[in-house]
C-alpha cells in the first residue's frame, strides 16, 4: 500500500511555505522527498530568517558564548537556534563537542532541533510528544532548577513563557537571541494566483507563525479558498492554532522531522483516497 501511495503522489499540487535553507547547498530533505515522488511543489516562503549581525547583537551573543561554561543547562528552541549557536561555539571554543563544558545538560524543543544538536555530537533531552515550551517545562529534569543557570538560545521576539516559568522555579535564566524572523512578500502574487487557479490540493505549514503570515498575505477574495484546503502541520499545537484560524481539514504529523512530515503526507493522501 505504501508503494502504491508514493507512486500516486505524482502530480499532487502542494504549497510549502516555510523558509528555504539559508545556504544554497543545504538540502531541504522534505522538499526533496516530495520532488523525488513527482509532487508539483510550490515552495513559496512567507518568512525569511536573518542571523543577528549588528555590533550590539554580536556583543550579546559573544557574551553568552564566552560564558558558556558558567551555565548548567542550555536550551535550544528551534533548529535554526541550534545551528547558529553551534556555529558560534565552534568559533570560540577549542573543539565541539569535546571542548565543551563537562556536565552541561542540553535540551531541544523538538526532534528536528535535537537532530541538529546530534549532528554536532550533543545528546539533548526533549519532550516525548508536546514539542513546545509547555513540553519542555513538563520534563522531570526541569522541575528542580533553583539557583541553576540556564541559557536559552532562540530567535528575537517570540514567547517568553519558557524563561518566565523557569525563573519562577528559581532558575537564573539568560536568553541569547541569534536571529530574527520577518514576513516576506516575495511570493504574494504566486500564492494568490495558485489559490485563484483552484489547482492546489494541500498546504503545508511548519508553524503557527508561518500560517499566520500566509493568512496575512492572502487577499480577501481568496481567504475562504485557503481555509477550505487540507493543511498538514507538525504538531498538535499548530493544529489547534490552525483550527482556531478557520481551517477545517487539518492533518498532524508526529513531528517536524522530514521523515515524520513525509509520513504525515502519506497519511493524508491515504485518507484522501478513502473519501
Amino acid at each position: 500500500m505504501s508503494d502504491f501511495l508514493e507512486s500516486n503522489l505524482k502530480g499532487l499540487q502542494v504549497l510549502l511555505i516555510r523558509p528555504k535553507p539559508a545556504l544554497e547547498h543545504e538540502p531541504d530533505s522534505f522538499a526533496g522527498y516530495m520532488l523525488d515522488h513527482n509532487v508539483i511543489l510550490h515552495h513559496c516562503p512567507v518568512m525569511e530568517v536573518f542571523p543577528l549581525e549588528s555590533p550590539s547583537d554580536v556583543d550579546q551573543i559573544k557574551a553568552h558564548i564566552l560564558d558558556f561554561a558558567h551555565y548548567d543547562r542550555a536550551i535550544f528552541i528551534s533548529r535554526t537556534a541550534a545551528k547558529l549557536a553551534m556555529g558560534w561555539l565552534e568559533r570560540y571554543w577549542a573543539s565541539v563537542p569535546e571542548g565543551l563544558p563537562i556536565g552541561m545538560r542540553y535540551y531541544a524543543v523538538g526532534k528536528s532541533t535535537a537532530a541538529e544538536l546530534k549532528r554536532w555530537g550533543l545528546d539533548a533531552e526533549l519532550p516525548d510528544q508536546a514539542f513546545s515550551s509547555e513540553g519542555l517545562l513538563a520534563l522531570p529534569s526541569l522541575q528542580q532548577v533553583s539557583e541553576e543557570k540556564v541559557a536559552i538560545f532562540c530567535g528575537g521576539g517570540g514567547r517568553s513563557m519558557l524563561a518566565d516559568q523557569l525563573g519562577q522555579r528559581g532558575a537564573i535564566v539568560s536568553r541569547c537571541e541569534l536571529y530574527r524572523r520577518e514576513i516576506t512578500h516575495k511570493y504574494d502574487e504566486e500564492i494568490n494566483h495558485l489559490l485563484s487557479s483552484a489547482g492546489l490540493e494541500l498546504v503545508i505549514a511548519h508553524s503557527g507563525e508561518l500560517l499566520s503570515n500566509l493568512i496575512a498575505l492572502v487577499g480577501k477574495d481568496q481567504q475562504s479558498t485557503l481555509r477550505q484546503l487540507p493543511l498538514l502541520v507538525p504538531s498538535e499545537r499548530v493544529a489547534a492554532f490552525a483550527k482556531d484560524a478557520g481551517f477545517n481539514q487539518v492533518f498532524c504529523a508526529s513531528s517536524a522531522l522530514p521523515e515524520d512530515m513525509a509520513s504525515g503526507l502519506r497519511g493524508w493522501y491515504s485518507n484522501k483516497l478513502l473519501q
